[in-house]
């Protein structure tokens, strides 16, 4: 299905979907408006995953069950919904029944799918070696292990009793059909009772048991169901989350980091307010090579909870995110210091290919079938996994040194970035990572590791749907590739990608901006080269992109070409086993899948001669070649079949080339029918006596005597002259010849191995002394090259030990056909000829025109095809190899010789069938015949000779020419005499010459004469028509149909062209492309390796910061360049994100967030609801809560009212009574107002009603942004650069 069969089924859809909506309209208006509505709220949740209603589990479960509570509302008490009839004939309480049934049944829904996602297997990750000791081992070392006295019973526990416990705990916390709220309403004590043992276990575990316990225990649902309490020691998932992440993150192994990580993705980060903090704990406190395996490992788990989507979906705050990505940058820096110095462990890291492979999906792993937008490969079938792909990922990620073979308990680096538009959660990916599940099992090659995901997004997908723009895509996979860079700038980077889309754009942005990360890019072929979107030779010639490209058709050939450039990126062995596993891929292809069977032999003659290349080079290496994919005989040997060349008899075949040795019948048709009445004859008879006659299969055909052998040769063929005996001479004797292809695609290999001759042929044979050309369908004769230049067939003579030309002869000859030139036998036949009577008979019947218009319509068709094509040099012309420029157009052999002006240069020589004038076609016909009047019909008077003389030749002598150089006359014109032959003789060695020369007559020399200029006639013309104000090409169209308009817009731009802009004014005409990207703004306060300090200007040509550094009392002592790297954001000492700090007005509130570019820390106060945008020395300390804000004490929970510096105290108001509490930070806890949901698309009242407090309620509006107030420090910063 192509775009335009996808734009009128989209069309025809919106214009049903339309039309059901007005007729739901016509009928009920009310109950379709309501729908609506509810499909509107609908669409706005499911487009909108950043909102805060998506920042928790419980909030989409609340909105779910709201929703179709609301929905079923609509269809039940909406007058003219088509329900209510039914309720409306019942008691009222049956709808409200109803309702109950529909939220309470969405509302299990919905917690059973949530709980199926959180205990969801992980896939990819293998368990390290900590992790996965036996029981006995670790059970063992529990038995062995000191206890501490103050450990309580469950410190002796075994591994599976503490697992056990777990589980019962969990299974009191979690009740299948009675939601968490409710149960944690009821049975608070109970609840929390089974939470602490939770936490008591995992922290009283040893390393080595809580490595295992996070391995087997359902860490997402542990997460989920333990909640944070209101009550004084209530933050239960705080307190757990906190003492592995932070307080016991050194003893967990890089698998039990990787699942907690998963397991706080699971959770979402939004839905408790230090998660960002924990995940960057996690990160930060791993290292180098444990650092590059902990991203890889979180890549490889089989879902779309990746790294990308960890750093830049889940984590909201830009500091976390620069904190990770800075930590990423120097771990980087210090491993690629290790390989610089050659230490211990570079020789380890030496062993791996440190590479990510990078690949496109469709059409690059998997065949689209030129199904519209996946592709437009239509070589394979859709969803066929392309010979040899998943062999050149593996090669490609074992590199050159290492193990032969991927071990087992390693993860991949393969990545899939694709152009599929990312949907609501994993809607979408889901597809494609079943698909890599699917590759992983089957049998043969299959994927040696779990690959990552990188999805698109809809506004691309919709810019290309509705433009057909492959831009949009380009940049998508680019910025996906920039911010995969940043994750991994240890590793380089493959690209593999088809040319169909925007593929190659994306791979020439990458080699841009990140040319020493982009190790390779591999391009295979799904249309021809010079259609590739983004590709022109010339410029990534010059930029060095070339060289760094493969373009492919099979992907052998590519693994080839990295086994063989400097330096290899796979090894020799590796290039085999790409070649084994692509033969056996193509034997894996169902043949269901295959669409014909043309499709499939050309398929594997394509993949043949790949193989062919691999082993020639294979060969020259002392390895062990690959067996050729045999094509299955269809065709049994004596079997009669047709061929192209006449009917014949089968008598050998070669299942590798596809090649049939077929007798072929060259005698005079009528002969043949006679030949073969008579044994139609004799087999008749001999089946009525009942004699089985052997020799009549196997009886030769008789000959006779032609006169002219000519008329049954076919002009693509070769043949070998041998004895004329009347025996068939074997195969080890045949000298096959081969042809060419042609620009039809058809491919053939034929030879001739004998003639049966009669003597005494008295008529004159022909000689045939061409040469043959070499057949690019065979692989045992194919040399390399593309095999894509059209050679004219040919016929040999040659022979070896006789070199003499062959006289044919009448007889059978033996032919090699490819096997989809034999068809089924069918007997000859003589043509069917009407006659005379009957055709005028057929003329008068189906005939509208008169005869006379039948007769001219006739002639003018065959004075039509009797019109040769005429080009001139310089002329352009389209050829199936691209577009070019014509040289010389050889009449005699219909040759045309041209510059190709495509991807590549070169000059070609091409037949002029297949030559076409450029603009040719209905719509470049008509403007020719439009605007080639002028050129094509002479002035009236103006027919002489001595006129068209002067028309061409406008410059004689002492005629004016006006030259860039000033003005001057001709004084030496160009010839007008036509030389005759003798004279063309005589004057064969003088030189021709071809110039003008002008007299510049404004220049004036010291001796009084005037400098000469020398100019073509072309350049002369040039010159004059810029002097009259018109081109060459609008001079031709003065009277053409559209001269009226040329002249209009011709005079608007001449008239724009004399408009001169002022110098003062006047733009530059060279612009300055910045190097490097700018982060940090002017003013930013900033910290470095020498100090605090502030920007001050920044570099784009070399990507250098100018940096006052200050100190303590805020004055300037040096100023220092430093590039990115080497800085970071201010952050207020001992502060965190999301926690209350003083600030130096002596107001407390909450540190929002912190500006990463420019260092403004964010900070709300709840006292006043207003925002302060303040530098970080003007935030004091950390608080444990501001004052406004709710806290839990022993004593019930209170608001603070005050804090003293002085001795560190709160004032606390309890609700109850109205007693005031003064108490320090460790006596009461702060309760975190940010999961409550206050927004989105106006539904909050609907939200609020389920899940609001009494204290909400008495804030009234919202804060806006009118009462919030900015509070800069007194130093050289400005407010605009600050925010």
């Amino acid at each position: 299905m192509d775009r335009i069969a996808a734009m009128i089924l989209l069309l025809g859809a919106f214009v049903s979907m339309t039309l059901f909506l007005l007729a739901l309209f016509s009928v009920a208006p009310i109950f379709c408006s309501c729908l609506c509505a509810l499909l509107y709220i609908l669409y706005y949740f499911l487009a909108n995953e950043g909102t805060t209603i998506h920042h928790a589990q419980e909030f989409e479960n609340r909105f779910w069950t709201v929703f179709f509570v609301l929905l079923t509302m609509a269809g039940i008490y909406v007058k003219d919904s088509p329900f209510s009839v039914y309720f409306e004939s019942r008691h009222s309480g049956w709808g409200f029944f109803v309702m109950f049934i529909v939220g309470y049944g969405v509302h299990t829904w919905d917690r059973m799918v949530h709980r199926k996602h959180l205990t969801s297997h992980v896939g990819g990750l293998r368990r390290g070696a900590s992790a996965a000791q036996s029981l006995l081992h670790l059970n063992a070392h529990i038995a062995n292990a000191v206890v501490s006295p103050h450990a309580g019973a469950k410190a002796h526990l075994t591994l599976e009793e503490q697992l056990q416990r777990i589980s019962t705990c969990m299974d009191n916390i979690d009740q299948l059909l009675v939601p968490s709220t409710i149960n944690n309403f009821i049975n608070q004590q109970f609840i929390m009772r089974n939470e602490r043992e939770i936490i008591s276990i995992f922290e009283d575990a040893q390393p080595k048991t809580l490595n295992w316990l996070i391995s087997h225990v359902k860490l997402a649902l542990v997460f989920y169901k333990i909640k944070d309490h209101r009550n004084f020691r209530g933050q239960h998932r705080t307190e757990l989350i906190e003492l592995l992440a932070v307080d016991r993150v050194s003893s967990l192994t890089i698998y039990s980091r990787v699942l907690l990580l998963r397991a706080l993705q699971l959770m979402k980060l939004p839905a408790n307010a230090r998660a960002e903090h924990w995940v960057r704990n996690i990160i930060l406190s791993t290292h180098q090579d444990d650092l590059s395996k902990l991203k890889t490992m979180t890549d490889t788990k089989g879902d779309y909870f990746c790294m990308n989507k960890l750093i830049y979906s889940d984590v909201r705050s830009d500091t976390v995110r620069q904190d990770i990505l800075s930590h990423f940058r120097k771990e980087a820096a210090v491993q690629q210091a290790h390989m610089d110095m050659g230490t211990r462990k570079a020789r380890l890291r030496m062993e791996q290919g440190w590479r990510k492979i990078l690949s496109d999906v469709d059409d690059t792993l998997t065949s689209s079938g030129g199904s519209y937008p996946a592709g437009i490969d239509k070589r394979y079938s859709k969803k066929v996994v392309y010979p040899g792909v998943i062999g050149l990922y593996r090669e490609l990620d074992l590199g050159i040194r290492g193990p032969e073979e991927f071990p087992s308990d390693e993860v991949g680096n393969l990545v899939f970035l694709s152009a599929r538009p990312h949907l609501y959660k994993d809607f979408s990916e889901k597809h494609n990572f079943s698909k890599f599940e699917k590759l992983r099992e089957r049998q043969g090659s299959r994927l040696h590791t779990i690959p990552s995901l990188l999805a698109g997004d809809l506004s691309s997908g919709r810019e290309f749907m509705m433009t057909n723009d492959f831009e949009p895509l380009a940049k998508k996979k680019f910025q996906n590739f920039k911010q995969f860079v940043s994750i991994y700038p240890e590793y380089r980077h493959v690209f593999i990608c088809d040319n169909g889309q925007g593929d190659v754009r994306a791979g020439e942005l990458m080699y841009d901006q990140y040319p020493r990360h982009l190790e390779f890019l591999f391009v295979h072929l799904v249309q021809d080269i010079q259609k590739t979107y983004g590709f022109e030779p010339e410029r990534w010639r010059r930029k060095g992109l070339l060289k760094r490209t493969c373009f492919f058709k099979c992907y052998p050939d590519a693994a080839l070409y990295a086994a063989t450039i400097k330096p290899p990126l796979i090894r020799i062995s590796g290039l085999r086993r790409v070649c084994q596993d692509a033969a056996a891929d193509f034997e894996m292809i169902l043949p269901s899948q295959w669409s014909s069977s043309s499709q499939k032999r050309d398929r594997r003659s394509e993949l043949n001669q790949s193989l062919w290349r691999c082993n020639q080079f294979l060969e020259s290496k002392g390895e062990e070649i690959i067996p050729l994919i045999e094509s299955p005989r269809q065709w049994e040997d004596g079997e009669r079949v047709r061929t192209i060349y006449g009917i014949g008899v089968i008598k050998g075949f070669d299942p590798i080339a596809d090649l049939y040795d077929v007798e072929i019948d060259w005698r005079p048709l009528d002969e043949q029918i006679r030949d073969f009445e008579k044994q139609e004859a004799t087999k008749k008879d001999t089946e009525k006596r009942g004699i089985l006659s052997l020799s009549s299969n196997q009886a030769a055909l008789q000959t006779v005597v032609e006169e002219d052998e000519s008329n049954y040769l076919s002009p693509a063929t070769s043949f070998s002259k041998h004895s004329s005996k009347q025996s068939f001479i074997g195969n080890d004797r045949d000298t096959s010849s081969t042809l060419p292809r042609t620009s039809s695609g058809n491919e053939l290999s034929f030879g001739a191995s004998g003639f049966d001759r009669r003597h005494g042929v008295g008529s004159p044979e022909p000689t045939l002394d061409e040469t043959t050309a070499s057949d690019e369908t065979s692989p045992v004769n194919k040399k390399g090259g593309d095999g894509d230049t059209a050679v004219p067939p040919s016929i040999t003579t040659k022979e070896v030990g006789a070199k003499r030309k062959l006289s044919f002869g009448q007889g059978i000859v033996v032919a090699k056909i490819q096997g989809k030139h034999v068809t089924k036998f069918t007997p000859p036949t003589l043509p069917k000829l009407q006659s005379d009577e009957k055709e005028k008979n057929r003329s008068k019947t189906f005939s509208f025109w008169a005869t006379d218009s039948v007769k001219s319509a006739v002639d003018n068709v065959e004075a039509s095809k009797s019109k040769q094509l005429l080009l001139s040099p310089g002329e352009r012309v389209t050829t199936p190899y691209g577009v070019g420029v014509v040289v010389e157009h050889r009449k005699k052999t219909n040759i045309i010789v041209v510059d190709m002006t495509g991807p590549w240069t070169a000059r070609a020589y091409l037949k002029e069938s297949i030559v076409k004038r450029e603009g040719a076609g209905l719509i470049g016909t008509l403007l020719r015949s439009f605007t080639g009047v002028a050129a094509t019909s002479p002035k009236r008077g103006d027919s002489s000779p001595r006129s068209k003389a002067e028309r061409n030749h406008p410059f004689a002598a002492g005629a004016k020419v006006v030259s860039p150089f000033g003005e001057g006359k001709v004084i030496r014109p160009l010839s007008l005499q036509i030389p005759s032959s003798s004279a063309l003789s005589s004057c064969a060695s003088k030189e021709k010459v071809d110039t003008i020369a002008v007299s510049l007559t404004e220049w004036t020399l010291r001796d009084g004469s005037h400098p000469t200029l020398y100019c073509t006639m072309n350049t002369a013309k040039e010159w004059k028509n810029k002097t009259e104000g018109k081109d060459t090409h609008s001079h031709r169209r003065e009277s053409s149909l559209f001269s009226v308009i040329g002249s209009m817009v011709s005079g608007t731009v001449a008239s724009l062209q004399k408009i001169r802009v002022p110098k003062e004014i006047e733009a530059p005409t060279i612009k300055v492309e910045a190097l490097f990207e700018r982060y940090y703004k002017d003013g930013a306060a900033v910290a470095t390796a020498y100090g605090d300090g502030v920007v001050k200007e920044f570099r784009a040509s070399d990507g250098f910061y100018c940096v006052s550094l200050l100190l303590k009392s805020g004055k300037v002592f040096a100023t220092a360049y430093l590039q990115e790297d080497s800085m970071s954001y201010r952050l207020a000492r001992g502060c965190q994100e999301g926690y209350p700090v003083l600030t130096k007005y002596g107001l407390s509130g909450v540190l929002q967030s912190v500006n990463p570019t420019t260092g403004v820390h964010n900070v709300i106060i709840p006292s006043c609801g207003a925002m302060c945008y303040l530098q970080p020395d003007q935030v004091v300390r950390q608080l444990k809560a501001a004052v406004g804000e709710d806290v839990s004490t022993k004593f019930g929970d209170g608001k603070v009212m005050k804090y003293r510096l002085s001795d560190d105290k709160y004032e606390i108001k309890l609700t109850w009574g109205g007693a005031t509490l003064y108490a320090e930070a460790k006596t009461f806890d702060r309760i975190d107002d940010r999961m409550e949901y206050k927004g989105g698309f106006r539904m909050g009242w609907i939200l609020n009603f389920f899940y609001s407090r009494e204290e909400n309620k008495e804030d009234g509006a919202p804060r806006s942004r009118s009462n919030s107030f900015s509070m800069l420090s007194q130093s050289n910063v400005s407010t605009r650069s600050l925010r």
